[in-house]
């Protein structure tokens, strides 16, 4: 059986149905051929949009939509903060300051207390596909994880509010670096790499002569979120306790968010390959254990329940995390009813998190 899919929610495994042709009539992939990371991207560079893929005529399990259909409330609530983070970063890129209406707006108890639940805030994040501009949807997701970091570390509410704030505009200075550099496909040259990495500076500038300039632990956290505890961050390469509490957690949730997004330059990654990047970050000093592995422990627990496509093309749910070892890959139950352990299959892991679209 033939079915037509976009580009952008093909995942290795899948087999070309019909050849595939690019705009000028030739020939980018022959039909029969499996899909690995490499030629997807080749699709990308190639402009083509959607393909054709065989899908096994075997009868699947049927599946309630009620699993995986976004909640409504809950992207209601997204996209009016998208849309008010989106106002005040495009403010400040023109140089009029920072709007405290539209912040307020977001940091009111009912709208950050829906996003930040945790019962709903992980699954709904990653169900909801990002549509518009890439650095305004990671900072509202490092704002939203850092409102479940703030629960999970027992923030009392005015820290809470402040370090959601501070995700929130952890990228804020990118508003100052040329947009044809962050949208650059491909490795950026040592002067391109420099006039990002003055995005914590940047945003630093900005708050420093905003009404936000009095919370201090604000400002640091957006200009600290790339130092790492090794001294190997920038921009002042800052070691352990010299790096503020706001800056250790915002580091983490940065890492995490930007891995499993889809973006110009690379694909999204599994969480649980992003939990090995961490975790190997955490044994070489990089980053904080204690805020780390709190992250990690938690965050695996959310996601009981939730769809992923694993690297064989096939979809599944996931419906057992182990608690203890924050790198295993969970236990998951397909489509067609086979539960797989995926810790004694080397050969097959979770290779993304499904949007509610590709499910």
């Amino acid at each position: 059986m033939l079915r037509s899919y976009d580009v952008d929610i093909l995942r290795s495994g899948m087999k070309i149905g019909r050849d595939v042709l690019d705009l000028d009539g030739s020939i980018v992939l022959k039909q029969n051929t499996v899909l690995d990371a490499n030629k997807i991207d080749a699709l990308r560079r190639k402009n083509v949009f959607s393909v054709f893929i065989d899908e096994d005529d075997e009868e699947e399990e049927e599946v309630s939509l009620d699993e995986f259909m976004l909640d409504s409330e809950y992207l209601d609530h997204y996209k009016r903060t998208y849309d008010l983070v989106q106002n005040v970063y495009y403010q400040a890129a023109r140089g009029d300051g920072i709007n405290i209406k539209n912040l307020d707006a977001v940091l009111a108890p009912a709208n950050i207390n829906l996003l930040c639940d945790v019962s709903t805030a992980v699954t709904q994040i990653h169900n909801m596909a990002r549509e518009g501009d890439y650095v305004i949807h990671h900072a509202t997701n490092v704002g939203i994880l850092a409102g479940l970091m703030a629960r999970w570390l027992r923030y009392p509410d005015k820290p809470k509010r402040e370090i959601v704030l501070s995700g929130l505009l952890s990228e804020i200075g990118k508003m100052k670096v040329p947009p044809e550099i962050l949208n650059k496909k491909g490795k950026l040259d040592p002067d391109e790499m420099d006039k990002v990495k003055r995005h914590v500076d940047y945003g630093y500038d900005i708050l420093k002569v905003s009404p936000l300039r009095i919370f201090k632990d604000v400002l640091l956290g957006v200009l600290q979120h790339h130092e790492r505890c090794d001294g190997s961050g920038y921009p002042n390469r800052l070691r352990n306790d010299d790096i503020s509490e706001f800056g250790k957690v915002i580091a983490i949730l940065d890492i995490y968010d930007a891995m499993a997004a889809n973006r110009s330059y690379a694909r999204r990654n599994s969480p649980f390959d992003i939990f090995q990047v961490l975790f190997q970050d955490i044994a070489r000093g990089k980053l904080d254990k204690k805020i780390g592995l709190i992250f990690m422990f938690r965050l695996r627990h959310s996601f009981n329940g939730c769809w992923v496509g694993l690297t064989n093309g096939k979809r599944a749910k996931i419906i057992e995390i182990d608690e203890k070892r924050v790198t295993d890959q969970p236990i998951v139950k397909t489509l067609k009813g086979e539960v797989i352990n995926l810790n004694e299959t080397p050969d097959l892991k979770v290779e993304a998190m499904l949007t509610a679209k590709e499910i």
